[in-house]
């Protein structure tokens, strides 16, 4: 590496075949995060624009398989920046609202994949049979017939108990509006259309942090046990410390090293035994000896949580909504928000030509559907669409299918835009997908020059082998160390190629940048 000169912009760290790199990235990357000596650091951070060089030379991100990952991994930042996370107020008091109950409900789903992935034909089988229960068809003959649940033949569509954060939202939010006894119109979630129904519904106590100590027992030495379980009880009302006792005589393996102590759990989450026990508890309370299926318990109640005040669970909530789907904008919602900030005006009218084959054939179709931010989508460009679809209910609902697809067609080009205009206009959203492409194309170049070599070269990995034998085993079989022998072949590779690389790539650097980003470092 020659030294530097000075033609270049006075922010330039390096040049690699006499193109500029900033010193901006490097001194980022080196100030937040590497415990490397400087120039280390430096080296290996130029390898990587050489071998990212080397990928876009070979022309790499125009093979189909790469292609396919760019596209991915462009998706994964645009989504982020799409759909981010949001713990807005409402969603925070609607949460401690739903919390203080348990609902019990049941079930009949009826799943889209089903049925050749046609949405409309798994919600017209799920209004059907939201109708029949409505006119007083039984539910379980309903369930056991046609709910697509594979547990309805064990428990006739029953879920048992949940509260807030246990379902999915949007299935979620329909039972928390329901009252009693009542069905709710069919709700789409993943999983497919759900008619719920909720048939009880009950205080949530909160959760419990507890001590535990546990005897297991046989059939034939259940009377010692009992005994034992009975003397340590007696220790424990005399005043005898119960995180001692449980360290010494708790036969829970998980639990005993931390003399006793179980994580927080509510209602629904273990043996019905224990939770009535434990949940009639007060603070620091030892309750008598529980036989449960396990074996013989003693609990001690050391924590207890409820949901009785927002202040008390408020980052309990907040977290729980980060970590759910709560937290994001629906596709719709996003939609809906699209369309109010880009000023998207609609003439859904202009879909009467297509309401007709012979018009929709026939008709000069030029006339703006909907424009979002200026741009406008026309007539045409909606028949080019709808010329790509097929289904099988064009002619038997010839205007619902054609409303259907317009409103897809119309989602996905409000959607396009936005991600288009986030693209141009998001310098972050850019750098992030300029920093997931290049990782790409670096891992793809390695991948291609030392990871697929050490593992189908089979004759180079024995050259390797003959030539480095004094540094194995040689009185075992070769399959025997074949891995490791593979591990050093491939890092052999690597060197070997990252060695060419740096012969065939001229690297000057700015010594003055570089002493700059170290002094900034020690400072």
């Amino acid at each position: 590496m020659a030294s530097f000169g000075q033609q270049y912009p006075i922010d330039t760290l390096f040049t690699i075949n006499n193109t500029p790199f900033a010193s901006q990235e490097f001194e980022y990357l080196y100030q937040e995060n590497n415990q490397l000596p400087i120039r280390e650091a430096l080296n290996l951070y130029i390898l990587f624009q050489i071998k990212l060089s080397e990928a876009k030379k070979l022309q790499i991100d125009t093979l189909p398989e790469i292609k396919h990952e760019l596209q991915v991994n462009r998706d994964i930042a645009l989504h982020s920046f799409l759909y981010p996370t949001i713990v807005s107020e409402e969603k925070i008091q609607e949460a401690f609202q739903r919390i203080q109950y348990f609902l019990k409900a049941r079930h009949i789903l009826v799943k889209i994949n089903k049925r050749g992935n046609d949405t409309l034909a798994a919600y017209q089988e799920a209004q059907k049979i939201y109708q029949d229960l409505l006119n007083g068809k039984s539910f379980e003959k309903l369930a056991h017939k046609q709910s697509d649940d594979q547990s309805v033949n064990a428990n006739n569509g029953e879920l048992g108990y949940f509260t807030a954060f246990d379902m999915d939202y949007v299935f979620e939010s329909s039972a928390y509006h329901l009252k009693i006894g009542e069905y709710s119109a069919p709700i789409k979630t993943q999983f497919g259309y759900h008619i719920i129904q909720i048939l009880e519904k009950i205080p949530n106590p909160g959760k419990v942090k507890v001590r535990n100590i546990l005897l297991e027992y046989k059939a034939k030495n259940e009377a010692v046990k009992k005994q034992k379980i009975d003397s340590l009880y007696t220790l424990l009302l005399n005043g005898e410390d119960f995180e001692e006792i449980a360290k010494k005589y708790s036969e829970d393996k998980r639990s005993a090293p931390s003399g006793g102590i179980i994580p927080w759990f509510g209602l629904f989450e273990t043996h019905p035994k224990i939770e009535e026990t434990v949940f009639q508890l007060k603070l620091g309370e030892i309750a008598a000896p529980v036989k449960t299926d396990f074996g013989y318990h003693i609990f001690q109640l050391i924590d207890k949580k409820d949901y009785s005040s927002l202040a008390n669970c408020r980052d309990e909530i907040e977290r729980l909504i980060a970590s759910d789907s709560r937290s994001k904008l629906s596709p719709e919602e996003l939609i809906s928000k699209i369309k109010k900030d880009s000023h998207f005006k609609e003439n859904r009218h202009l879909l009467s030509n297509f309401y007709s084959i012979l018009d929709y054939a026939y008709a000069d179709l030029v006339d703006p559907l909907f424009t979002i931010a200026g741009k406008e989508y026309t007539q045409e460009d909606f028949a080019d669409y709808l010329s790509q679809q097929a289904s099988k209910d064009i002619y038997e609902n010839f205007i619902e299918y054609i409303n259907r697809i317009y409103d897809n067609f119309s989602n996905n080009s409000i959607l396009a835009f936005y991600k288009k205009q986030l693209l141009e206009n998001n310098s972050e959203l850019e750098n992030l997908v300029l920093n997931y492409e290049n990782r790409v194309l670096v891992l793809a170049i390695t991948k291609l020059n030392v990871w697929l070599p050490a593992k189908h070269n089979k004759k180079g990995l024995m050259e390797f082998y003959q030539k480095q034998k004094n540094r194995y085993n040689t009185n075992v079989a070769f399959e025997s160390i074949k891995q490791e022998v593979t591990s050093d072949y491939k890092m052999y590779l690597k060197e070997m190629w990252e060695t060419k690389l740096w012969e065939n790539y001229k690297v000057k650097i700015s010594q003055s940048a570089l002493n700059k980003i170290a002094t900034q470092r020690n400072d």
